[in-house]
């Protein structure tokens, strides 16, 4: 099977042209507040139903922490006229599938099932919208296995627990410091009082948006959405929103400590703007250029060409009202730390002559995005996260149909400007980490590392 980027140019029309939702899409908001996106694609064989809820750990407050991903669990609880096990039950009647994820920005239900039981899904979201039956017995059920989530992903992964330990360092008191999961001392607080008051004043229509696709007919599921929808209450509270990370005040340098292997890393962070940022598109090309290939310019040049580093690199993450960019050194033990950080700082100026972004180098970045995007409407599930996405996160679902034509537009020297702009201009925030056991015979021997390398 050739790769994607070789499919002919007239082969990739005609799969963008099939995308095409003119004519198949609907997308209204109801009088209560519920947004509503419908999405007619016959090809698919399921129908795939979203349910997104924006309220996630950052719209957390003192006495909720930990709420967005404990109510994800709880959301699967019953109600009055449909016990516990009725959502998964229909799902498993029809050969259908359900999940759900809690992030820093939202909180996601998901259900793929096929035709026949769609209609019953959107009548088991509305009821469990409002009508959930929350008691003392399901919450207890549901710290349990919060918590130990939490002990398996977290606290023994040294990694995810650095992670968690650098968001409340760097990030101090913005609402991305908390992590999702939540903390154990959140978990145990959490009580059926504050649990009812979270639900009540959260899970309404006027924070939701319901994204549908599939082989529906846009104007009968809209009559269905609007009876089973329609009569919840116009309540409940609007979370305040988050602030932009590219106007926080970070602090110039932190140093953390961890049970990693016996290394130091140095690192260089740049905030980034939120999504709907107009250079959006350009970003996600640019970083896709440094960090997405198979060959990385930091490592490149710290480490085959210079030989200053074990391992280097870029990561990128993206959040709602933010993202960022790390630089990267790994090196042993006893490297000075200014040391590090001045070899990172050379290879930030070395980025600056954009020898590694060339007009090769962007169209086979933009070829890979493109690709992702025509891919994605293949799949229901992934359509539907798409029209979700681009409505809460850059406020215009209507960019997750054009998406690849943005993409294909940007140029080099817009490619290029934008890195300027967040990445070689900014003064970057340091973090550097420590290893907190070193071996004895590292202890005994190292000293003579950066005699060698300094």
């Amino acid at each position: 099977m050739r790769p994607l980027a070789a499919v002919p140019p007239l082969v990739l029309a005609v799969a963008a042209a099939a995308a095409d939702p003119a004519g198949g899409y609907v997308s209204t908001t109801l009088p209560n507040g519920l947004r509503v996106s419908i999405l007619r694609d016959p090809a698919h064989p399921i129908v795939a139903t979203q349910l997104w809820v924006h309220v996630g750990s950052a719209n957390e407050e003192p006495e909720t922490r930990g709420f967005a991903h404990l109510f994800e669990h709880l959301m699967f609880g019953g109600t009055a006229e449909n016990p516990s096990r009725s959502y998964w039950d229909l799902h498993e009647r029809h050969g259908g599938a359900n999940n759900a994820f809690t992030s820093f920005d939202e909180t996601v239900y998901v259900s793929e099932i096929p035709p026949a039981g769609f209609e019953e899904v959107l009548a088991l979201e509305a009821d469990r919208m409002v009508n959930l039956a929350l008691n003392r017995e399901d919450l207890d059920n549901e710290k349990r296995i919060v918590t130990e989530e939490l002990r398996l992903r977290t606290e023994n992964d040294p990694m995810s627990r650095l992670f968690t330990l650098a968001l409340r360092r760097i990030l101090g008191d913005h609402p991305y410091s908390l992590s999702p999961t939540g903390t154990k001392e959140d978990i145990a607080a959490a009580t059926l009082e504050h649990a009812r008051e979270f639900y009540a004043r959260y899970y309404r229509p006027r924070n939701g948006h319901l994204v549908i696709v599939g082989p529906v007919d846009p104007a009968a599921t809209l009559a269905v959405v609007t009876r089973e929808f329609g009569p919840l209450p116009a309540d409940g509270v609007t979370p305040a929103d988050v602030p932009a990370l590219d106007g926080w005040t970070f602090p110039p340098e932190t140093e953390l400590e961890e049970d990693l292997p016996p290394i130091e890393v140095a690192i260089l962070g740049f905030p980034l703007p939120p999504a709907d940022a107009p250079d959006h598109f350009a970003l996600r090309v640019v970083l896709e250029c440094l960090a997405g290939g198979e060959r990385d310019p930091i490592e490149d040049h710290l480490v085959r060409e210079r030989r200053k580093a074990l391992f280097a690199g870029a990561e990128t993450f993206a959040l709602r009202r933010g993202g960022g960019v790390v630089l990267f050194s790994v090196s042993l033990p006893y490297r000075r730390k200014a040391t590090a950080f001045r070899l990172l700082d050379e290879t930030r100026r070395h980025l600056a002559s954009f020898e590694w972004l060339d007009e090769a180098r962007l169209a086979a970045a933009k070829r890979k995005l493109e690709a992702g995007e025509l891919r994605q409407a293949y799949w229901a599930g992934s359509r539907a996260y798409a029209v979700g996405r681009a409505a809460w996160w850059q406020g215009d679902e209507r960019l997750a149909f054009d998406a690849a034509e943005r993409i294909s537009q940007v140029s080099l020297g817009e490619a290029r400007s934008t890195f300027t702009k967040y990445v070689l201009e900014p003064e970057p925030i340091r973090l550097y980490l420590r290893a907190e056991h070193v071996p004895l015979f590292v202890r005994l021997f190292g000293w003579l590392y950066p005699l060698v390398h300094r």
